[in-house]
């Protein structure tokens, strides 16, 4: 029987499409993926491959919802009047949980046993994971990338959330067995592309004033890190070309592919180290 191994998607925005990526190469290499664990647009990939989506599904899905991110009835829908703990916190008025609620529906996703969500405690800055399949998946996915500063956080029990992200960028340790860490860079210098004005404000500041520390590190020692590199793009660049979104989704793919082989022949994953091409096929 073929080991399992678990996966961490990391948070880093638009930079989902480097784990879409990845992802194509694992299924192209035949290793058997147990539990996901994703934060903030990791979340999104967890949830959508944990409810039975595969990559060319879920890229599918992303190209569709960046062609529409200029719409302005999907802003109008996340616009709210947040009460005062919470604009204190977010820094914003608006809300991700209208727009996951609609989206959780119109797609029936549902928790399940594979999935874990992390989200941060604002206050204590612990982690709040969930897991299991007592929760609403909507909120989970709200709180995973309320963004202070972008996004208003969430309500949950006695405590606000904000992005998973403030607690780790890639949080391994809920791992109970070897994982594949696929791990979004920060931009550490300004865009190639011609951008927006709201968009060069959120490149700047997260090349020059990050708005919450965002730890990375992981255990090398038991998991197998695919680090992806992308220095002039930050996580809400939103009015990217889908070129250089598809470029991120290649990257994913032959740089994922190169680690998961090295990875299979050194014994430390299951799996068809012949699998995979040159070259992700692209969804239709």
């Amino acid at each position: 029987m073929t080991k399992s191994v678990e996966l961490v998607f990391g948070a880093g925005g638009v930079k989902g499409y480097f784990h879409i990526g990845l992802l194509k190469a694992i299924e192209e290499l035949g290793i058997k993926v147990d539990k996901v664990t994703g934060v903030s647009v990791g979340a999104i990939i967890a949830t959508f491959f944990t409810n039975g989506m595969n990559s060319d599904q879920i890229l599918k899905l992303f190209l569709e919802a960046h062609e529409k991110s200029g719409n302005p009835l999907l802003l109008a829908s996340a616009v709210t009047v947040p009460d005062m703990k919470s604009f204190l916190v977010g820094m914003s008025f608006l809300s991700l949980e209208k727009p996951w609620e609609e989206t959780v529906e119109h797609l029936g996703l549902l928790p399940n046993d594979r999935l874990r969500i992390v989200a941060c405690d604002a206050r204590t800055k612990k982690a709040v994971l969930f897991e299991g399949t007592s929760y609403k998946l909507h909120l989970a996915l709200s709180a995973s990338g309320a963004l202070p500063g972008v996004f208003l956080p969430v309500h949950f029990d006695d405590k606000m959330l904000i992005d998973g992200a403030a607690y780790h960028r890639n949080p391994d340790e809920f791992c109970k067995t070897t994982a594949i860490i696929s791990a979004l860079g920060f931009a550490t210098r300004l865009s190639l592309e011609l951008q927006d004005p709201i968009s060069a404000y959120f490149q700047w500041r997260e090349v020059y004033l990050p708005v919450v520390q965002q730890p990375t590190k992981v255990d090398e020692t038991r998991h197998v890190l695919v680090a992806h590199e992308a220095d002039d793009i930050c996580g809400l660049a939103f009015n990217l070309s889908t070129k250089r979104c598809m470029w991120m989704y290649e990257q994913g793919y032959k740089h994922g592919m190169q680690v998961l082989r090295q990875a299979i022949a050194d014994g430390k994953l299951e799996g068809s180290a012949e699998g995979g091409s040159e070259s992700a096929a692209t969804a239709d």
